[in-house]
């Protein structure tokens, strides 16, 4: 990762202010250098054929909990569940600065939320020129509307997740290292209807979780 990948605006909604003075715009920039240097992202992939039923949506062999989950992945045949990592390195950098500076560990932890989502972009965009479908759903993480973030774990066992990029999920599902995201995509032959209005910040005016999204565009 470098300085270029970084999204500032994303940085900015994650520390809920729209800018920063030059003191802070200068230790913003300096946390940015540590965490191209301390992170070491990794990611991991499967593409899971799907079953739709009365009841939900099943993911190979797994239901999948919720109705927002079901209408996301409608019309799909199949789903790529991904997951992504900055790795404990990147942890452990946070954790120092919350010791000695809190305003440096809230930019560094406002700067990895911005990474993540970039290797998390990115990965997809290699997606969608490998994988043999011409349509896509926006991502869907659990913990989005009422797909549970209970099931985290089983989404990480299905990936292999602890063996293959180190990521675990703890008894209170907090996912570990903390910097780590799982989500489903959508994949389909046919149009499927876009699930950009859930929590994605792209569509906030339809979003049914509007209200309770930090990185909503308030107008």
């Amino acid at each position: 990762m470098t300085p270029a990948d970084f999204d500032r605006t994303e940085i900015l909604q994650f520390l809920r202010t729209p800018s920063l003075d030059e003191r802070l715009t200068a230790e913003l920039d300096a946390a940015i250098e540590a965490l191209c240097r301390a992170a070491q992202p990794r990611t991991v992939w499967r593409q899971i054929p799907l079953t739709h039923t009365e009841s939900g949506v099943v993911l190979g062999t797994l239901p999948l909990i919720g109705k927002d989950i079901a209408l996301h992945l409608s019309g799909c045949e199949a789903a790529v569940l991904l997951a992504a990592t900055l790795s404990g390195s990147t942890d452990s950098l946070i954790r120092r600065a919350e010791r000695s500076d809190m305003t440096k560990a809230l930019l560094l932890d406002a700067a990895a939320g911005a990474a993540i989502e970039h290797i998390c972009s990115a990965l997809e965009q290699e997606l969608k020129k490998t994988l043999p479908y011409p349509y896509f759903t926006e991502r869907f993480s659990a913990g989005y509307g009422d797909f549970p973030i209970a099931q985290q774990a089983d989404l990480v066992r299905l990936l292999d997740a602890e063996k293959r990029i180190g990521l675990t999920v703890t008894p209170q599902c907090t996912m570990v290292p903390m910097k780590s995201v799982t989500a489903l995509i959508g994949l389909s032959h046919q149009p499927v209807r876009d699930a950009r209005r859930f929590c994605c910040g792209k569509s906030c005016a339809e979003c049914p979780y509007r209200e309770d999204c930090a990185g909503a565009k308030r107008t």
